[in-house]
């Protein structure tokens, strides 16, 4: 089957591997020139990391990143309030990491076994079928066309694929705004030996301040607070003058009592990055014909359980599973909703019965997820049916404006 996937973050690359190394001819599209450019700490908790092992890529983002040994919880002065350990079973732990760090481990595999990565490709419109048959077409900005038997929405809280497919869904600032940043550990300015996740927390002023070490040889720290902005998502990208940039927060953190190491943390940062939350209503379904959305893009979350990445690498394997286990069945025949596929379990390293059994069109067998290297890609797939007329298309130029 020949699957197009829209969305270079995580949860795409995760299902583009898991799809071509199930024998798929799969091909990835992003919006961004750049798929690295906006630097974003991560928790990825042991569900997403039993994910990352079975696409054979644990020891690379272990090795990328930092084992996070427990969550600190703190006043915004310092003082501690409680720990919790994280979870470990086996080889599998909590690691920080840069989003960019574990985009660019996917991506670069993905390239390494042959699928075609393309950069800036913004989606303006979706065609699909009339006659109920499987087949696809997604257009581009820049004219270009691309032609699948499915289309994956990957492609985050802002997704032009869910603008297509439900474009009275559109998500909502949460009411958090803040400034995300890299710093280099350098001992002899930075006093910072933890690998703990460490959360400092005014709940009566609504400011706070997070410190991760995101790998060996670097931090990410984070000020945010409860408050509406006009950030916008063009606004989620590194901020130039960072000599003004890292004075005015510095003063900031000193101002709502943060330790005194925010201070050579924040004014060493050598990427500084604003971002504002927002969240996404419950979709009733999650796919329409034959694209299927998976995670932001159907379900984007506030970042307060560390989930967002965790969720979206089991929604991408949920779905390659599927795809692989009913391939002559069309997305919304495969009832891709939140009452019939919510997410496998796993243990001893296979998918148990669990949402697939929900399935109206499974059997009792439950697929498993494909080992790497299990299958090398087939040819393209002509894909069959009658094409609605472009000026009737799920959504156009004219309709669409992707943040």
């Amino acid at each position: 089957m020949r699957i197009l996937v829209v969305g270079g973050g995580v949860s795409g690359p995760a299902a583009a591997l898991a799809l071509k190394r199930a024998g798929h001819d799969v091909e990835l599209f992003d919006r961004v020139l750049d798929f690295l450019d906006a630097p974003a700490g991560l928790n990825v908790s042991e569900n997403g990391m039993r994910v990352l092992k079975r696409l054979g890529l644990l020891d690379a983002v272990v090795t990328a990143g930092s084992v996070c040994d427990s969550f600190e919880m703190r006043k915004i002065n310092g003082d501690p309030v409680a720990s919790f350990p994280t979870s470990r079973s086996g080889d599998l732990v909590q690691i920080n990491i840069l989003r960019t760090t574990l985009s660019r481990i996917l991506t670069n595999t993905l390239i390494q076994e042959g699928v075609y990565v393309h950069a800036n490709k913004q989606l303006i419109g979706i065609e699909q079928p009339t006659d109920g048959s499987l087949g696809v077409r997604a257009k581009f900005h820049d004219g270009s066309v691309a032609v699948g038997d499915i289309l994956i929405g990957a492609d985050g809280v802002h997704s032009g694929v869910r603008q297509c497919l439900f474009p009275d869904r559109k998500p909502s600032k949460y009411g958090i705004v803040g400034y995300f940043g890299i710093v280099d550990l350098d001992p002899s300015t930075i006093n910072w030996t933890s690998r703990s996740h460490h959360f400092f927390t005014d709940n009566v002023a609504g400011k706070s301040g997070m410190v991760m070490r995101v790998s060996d040889t670097q931090l990410g720290w984070l000020l945010f607070e409860l408050k509406q902005s006009e950030i916008t998502l063009d606004s989620w990208k590194p901020l130039f003058d960072l000599r003004e940039e890292r004075a005015s927060l510095a003063e900031m953190a000193r101002r709502w009592r943060l330790p005194d190491v925010f201070q050579p943390m924040i004014l060493g940062a050598k990427e500084i990055v604003p971002l504002t939350i927002y969240d996404l209503e419950t979709l009733p379904h999650w796919s329409k014909q034959n694209c299927v959305l998976i995670g932001g893009a159907k379900h984007a979350m506030v970042p307060f359980l560390g989930q967002t990445c965790g969720v979206g690498l089991e929604d991408a394997e949920v779905l390659a599973a599927l795809i692989s286990r009913f391939p002559a069945h069309s997305c919304s025949q495969l009832s891709w909703t939140p009452a019939h596929v919510a997410r496998f379990h796993v243990a001893g390293g296979a998918p148990k019965k669990d949402a697939l059994s929900k399935c109206p069109h499974a059997a009792n067998s439950v697929p498993s997820i494909p080992p790497v290297g299990s299958a090398t890609a087939r040819s393209d797939v002509v894909v069959a049916g009658n094409f609605a007329d472009s000026s009737n298309s799920a959504c156009n130029k004219k309709d669409l404006a992707v943040h």
